[in-house]
């Protein structure tokens, strides 16, 4: 009797189909595709599980042990799992093999329990991946590790690492040594025992946000010691990053810097004691400058005192006395034709030295204490001593003075006039100028005052005499001192060309003595 069995036939062809298409998918996969008996035997691998055994086809394996392509080491281990998956239960095992040319590789097994058709056996179907570049990569990152953390050890610096969310797994021997503590009572969050409580908020915000960013940390704080004492210290911390900028652990290290707090300290406290000395002897100095300037204000008076004292003597006085000799002179001259021609010359020639020496004695006594000044005013005075300079020296003066200026006080008036007639006196004396000029110029509240030559110069070293409060010869120290108490400057220009004196002063204000006034400045 007949039976269609078409539909076997398909199924048949089907199972084939799909059987062959697993085979190759097996084959063409790059990992190790094998099943193990339950007592070691190899009953089949694809060609990727060949080619890491080293053997040149299947042949050269199937039917062989496989325990003897397990290294030595870990045989025993492979064994007792290709047992326990073969009772039935899932697994994995890393373990090396070496291939039949010797070469050593470390493996992965991903291993489930299957039933064998033909021996109706439950025997081991296993993936193997080849994890050897990964293990070399890990042994060298423990060797890495064993050197950072052996060169960590031995730094002077307290040391540690933190995984990427801070908790910390690992500390340097100083950091124990200088703590007293153990790792139990460190681990993760344990380092917090260890800080300053009123510091310890501030320290946990600043690391929760460099954790949270990324951000390394930096910060001085201190550290209590085996000892309880607390010391100071800088606090660095960088993050590991792999390829991909992930943070894979935290290296951080705590620097001792009390010492140099401390010093920092005593140098601070040595400046500000030395500020203060220093601020104290400024005080003396001030004061003593001060006194200086009081006694130098009184000195000026009392010779400006003594001028119009001694002028006043010189006219009233010898003044009067050669008058009277004159007239007597006079008396005698009258009667001269009675005398023989040797006397009566003489008295010819004594009466022009009395009369020069009365016009000396004039002269002098004006310019001791001019009393045109005080009668005509400051212009006049001016005029007037620049005619006689003029006449006593040979060098011509031109004048630019203000035809509306009015009355001065009287300090003012005298230290111009005195500043005029000193600057006069230098041209004559140093500057071989054969002009001067003299020029006043108002300019709201403040008159200036310009004396200018055309003579050789003052010479750089002198300048740099002038520029010092008590280097600059008498003349202008004195010229300095008149304005100080007027609230006033003096500037001197000199080049080769010429010199060009500027004194500034406020054209009725009188400063009481003492008070802080500008000095000198010199213009090269």
């Amino acid at each position: 009797m007949a039976r269609d069995i078409t539909a076997q036939r398909r199924t048949e062809a089907a199972l084939r189909e799909s059987e062959e298409r697993f085979r190759a998918i097996v084959q063409a996969t790059p990992e190790c595709v094998k099943v193990v008996g339950p007592d070691g035997t190899l009953l089949a691998m694809n060609s990727a599980g060949c080619g890491m055994v080293e053997a040149d086809s299947d042949a050269d394996v199937i039917g062989a042990s496989v325990y003897d392509l397990i290294a030595p080491e870990f045989r025993q281990r492979f064994m007792e799992f290709n047992q326990n998956v073969c009772g039935g239960n899932k697994g994995q095992v890393e373990f090396q093999i070496v291939g039949l040319k010797g070469t050593r590789r470390w493996m992965e097994t991903h291993a489930v329990p299957m039933r064998d058709p033909s021996s109706s056996q439950t025997v081991q179907l296993a993936v193997t991946r080849d994890i050897t570049a990964r293990k070399e990569a890990e042994e060298k990152l423990r060797r890495s590790e064993e050197e950072l953390r052996a060169l960590a050890d031995s730094i002077p610096q307290l040391a540690w690492m933190a995984n990427p969310d801070g908790h910390i797994f690992w500390y340097n021997h100083g950091w124990y040594d200088y703590t007293g503590t153990t790792f139990d009572q460190m681990e993760g969050w344990g380092w917090k025992t260890v800080h300053d409580p009123e510091l310890l908020p501030l320290v946990l915000e600043r690391w929760a946000e460099s954790v949270r960013t990324g951000t390394p940390f930096e910060m001085e704080f201190p550290l209590r010691g085996a000892d309880g004492v607390y010391r100071w210290f800088l606090t660095r911390v960088r993050p590991f990053r792999d390829p991909e900028g992930t943070i894979t652990r935290w290296f951080g290290t705590n620097t001792n810097i009390d010492e140099q707090r401390q010093l920092l300290q005593s140098l601070s406290e040595a400046r500000d004691q030395l500020e203060k000395r220093v601020e104290d002897r400024t005080a003396e100095l001030k004061a003593a400058n001060e006194s200086l300037r009081d006694l130098s204000v009184r000195l000026l008076k009392v010779q400006d005192e003594e001028r119009r004292k001694l002028a006043r003597e010189l006219h009233d006085s010898v003044g009067q006395i050669l008058a009277a000799l004159s007239m007597n002179i006079s008396v005698v001259q009258s009667r001269s034709h009675k005398l023989d021609p040797v006397a009566a010359r003489a008295v010819l020639e004594n009466a022009q030295l009395v009369q020069q020496a009365s016009s000396e004695i004039r002269t002098l006594s004006y310019l001791l204490h001019p009393p045109v000044l005080e009668i005509a005013g400051l212009v006049s005075a001016i005029r007037w001593y620049a005619d006689g300079f003029s006449e006593r020296s040979k060098i011509k003066v031109d004048l630019e003075l203000p035809s509306d200026l009015d009355r001065l006080p009287d300090d003012i008036e005298l230290a111009i006039f005195r500043i005029i007639q000193e600057c006069l006196t230098n041209v004559h004396r140093h500057s071989g100028s054969s002009t001067a000029e003299i020029r006043i110029q108002q300019q709201g509240s403040r008159l200036i005052i310009r004396v200018r030559d055309n003579g050789k110069g003052i010479p750089l070293e002198k300048q740099l005499e002038l520029i010092g409060s008590s280097r600059g010869g008498v003349g202008f120290a004195g010229m300095r001192e008149r304005l100080r108490q007027l609230d006033g400057t003096l500037e001197i220009q000199s080049d080769p060309t010429g010199t060009v004196v500027t004194a500034t002063l406020a054209a009725g204000i009188t400063h009481p003595a003492g008070e802080t006034a500008n000095e000198t400045t010199l213009s090269p």
